[in-house]
């Protein structure tokens, strides 16, 4: 394992493609509400778990797209989940954060330790992040987005990145940055929004 990147070192890496890490995360999210505004009882029928399965699986279908023919960024997923691999610096994993101070959940495999320790076999010279995003209680609005940087249990920093969601009821207070260890944050500025995808057929 190499000494993973600061906050700083990974922005400047990962600075052309924050706008589409955010919105393959937001355009994915979107979907969710499309099946929520056709069968309004799914927010009660199935679980926070099926629900982030769903979510994730939009997400992947948006970061495969948007990233596929670019020089500097590699798309790959043959670990079982998506990979995205940034000018052979950073390799990045989407998932949902259970709580406020960015933590995931998940079934400790040795595959999810190894990201977690930034070791993962093969990728050991590469700093791990999550890009992941926050849901609220009601699950119809996403309290936060962010990429962090952490070693085993401890969040080295966070990254935020702008919720560009709006009038569809998608768009919730940012919570403050909890308390907890870490060498550097940086609040991005906000982006240009993207335009509702709501109720468009799938690209």
């Amino acid at each position: 394992m190499t000494e993973p990147l600061n906050a700083v070192e990974a922005e400047s890496t990962l600075s052309p493609h924050l706008p589409k890490i955010a919105g393959c995360i937001e355009l994915g999210w979107r979907r969710w509400l499309t099946l929520l505004k056709q069968d309004s009882e799914l927010g009660i029928v199935i679980s926070a778990r099926a629900r982030a399965n769903l979510v994730y699986d939009f997400i992947r279908y948006e970061a495969v797209n948007a990233f596929d023919g670019y020089d500097d960024v590699k798309v790959g997923d043959s670990r079982g989940f998506l990979l995205l691999t940034f000018d052979g610096k950073i390799v990045l994993r989407f998932k949902k954060f259970r709580d406020r101070k960015l933590r995931t959940s998940g079934v400790p495999t040795q595959q999810r330790r190894e990201y977690a320790n930034q070791v993962l076999p093969g990728l050991e010279a590469l700093t791990h992040l999550v890009a992941g995003y926050l849901p609220d209680k009601e699950g119809l609005g996403l309290e936060r987005m962010a990429i962090t940087c952490s070693l085993d249990d401890d969040q080295l920093w966070v990254l935020e990145l702008d919720l560009g969601l709006d009038e569809t009821g998608v768009t919730a207070p940012v919570a403050p940055m909890p308390s907890a260890p870490q060498r550097d944050t940086i609040v991005r500025p906000k982006r240009r929004e993207i335009p509702d995808q709501t109720g468009t057929e799938e690209r």
